[in-house]
């Protein structure tokens, strides 16, 4: 490695430029950033930011190939880190084209992808879900529908039952029908360290869906999920102990290094269930930056974000010449 410190590449979003990219240069990092055209309204307000990273501009999110292309073209030695785009427009084979190693490999992103492997995983993990109907005629409860290749929740829709169910879902693709669970939705944040031994449980967010979140949602319009922002939250105490044994739970059966969320509902009993993880960064800890999160804050005895505790894992790996702990491909996986 040609780095002292140690050098991150990831591709332009908000987890991108206000967490991951933050995180490096606050640790010392290089960071590289392939910049998307949609994105670089937005980016080339801040001239001060970009002065200290190195840009690569393509025109579309949606080329897998160019992107593919434009990572391999970095000559520098780098570390991958992906976020949620990489899940949403990076299919499986391309991740496998890249040369430079991704932070936390790529077997993960493929589970997290496939809804049916994502439940699965959660499940051989001893954590609480809602239970999956492989199709309409199993629907004896209320269920929660999400569609094909939906982006933050857009689609999503309850139905009470069966017959509600098919009235909805025409000329929908729905691929995922999963119970419904009444309750808070509760977004607990992880980090998975080879290099300290742990799991740690670094915070939680809400995300904010359109008009489920209202107050005054009036009964004759339906509920939409839609996900337009993220705001921080502290869980009752009682409750952290569950959430920690769960993100210890996932991280030892999947063998993953680095960020991961699990994306619960806590029912009116306490009951925690977890309806889907993510196994890296995702948008809803970019609450915590600059200040860090009162967990992560407690445990590091710093102000600690997720870009920063990523950037901190790489730069300890350079650092201790062991790069090869933190691109581990989740060992416990089968390959995709």
């Amino acid at each position: 490695m040609t780095h002292t410190k140690g050098a991150i590449a990831t591709t332009s979003s908000h987890s991108a430029f206000y967490n991951i990219i933050p995180g490096a240069l606050e640790e010392g990092l290089e960071a590289y950033a392939i910049c998307f055209d949609r994105d670089w309204a937005l980016w080339s307000q801040y001239p001060k930011l970009l002065e200290k990273i190195h840009v690569i501009r393509v025109k579309h999110y949606n080329d897998a190939e160019k992107i593919v292309g434009a990572f391999n073209s970095i000559e520098e030695d780098v570390i991958i880190v992906p976020h949620g785009s990489f899940v949403r427009y990076l299919p499986v084979k391309h991740l496998k084209q890249l040369t430079h190693p991704i932070f936390g490999g790529i077997k993960i992103l493929g589970y997290e992808g496939d809804r049916d492997k994502n439940a699965a995983l959660l499940q051989e993990s001893n954590i609480l879900t809602p239970r999956i109907f492989k199709k309409p005629a199993e629907i004896d409860r209320p269920v929660m529908a999400k569609l094909h290749g939906a982006e933050g929740g857009k689609g999503y829709f309850i139905a009470a039952n069966k017959t509600e169910f098919l009235a909805k879902s025409k000329d929908k693709q729905i691929d995922f029908i999963q119970e419904y669970v009444n309750g808070v939705s509760i977004y607990a944040h992880y980090f998975s360290s080879p290099l300290y031994n742990r799991c740690e449980l670094l915070g939680f967010d809400r995300r904010l869906e359109s008009n489920a979140n209202s107050q005054f949602l009036p009964p004759f319009i339906p509920p939409t999920f839609t996900v337009v922002g993220n705001v921080p939250i502290v869980v009752r105490e009682s409750l952290v102990p569950e959430f920690l044994r769960m993100g210890q739970n996932f991280a030892a059966k999947t063998g993953l290094v680095g960020p991961f969320c699990l994306e619960t509902i806590v029912t009116p009993d306490l009951k925690i269930y977890v309806f889907e993880f993510s196994g890296r960064i995702v948008a809803g800890t970019t609450v915590w930056v600059p200040f860090g999160n009162t967990y992560a804050n407690t445990l590091w005895g710093e102000p600690m974000y997720m870009g920063k505790r990523i950037a901190r894992e790489i730069k300890e790996a350079f650092k201790r010449d062991k790069i090869a702990n933190i691109i581990v491909d989740s060992p416990n996986l089968e390959e995709l």
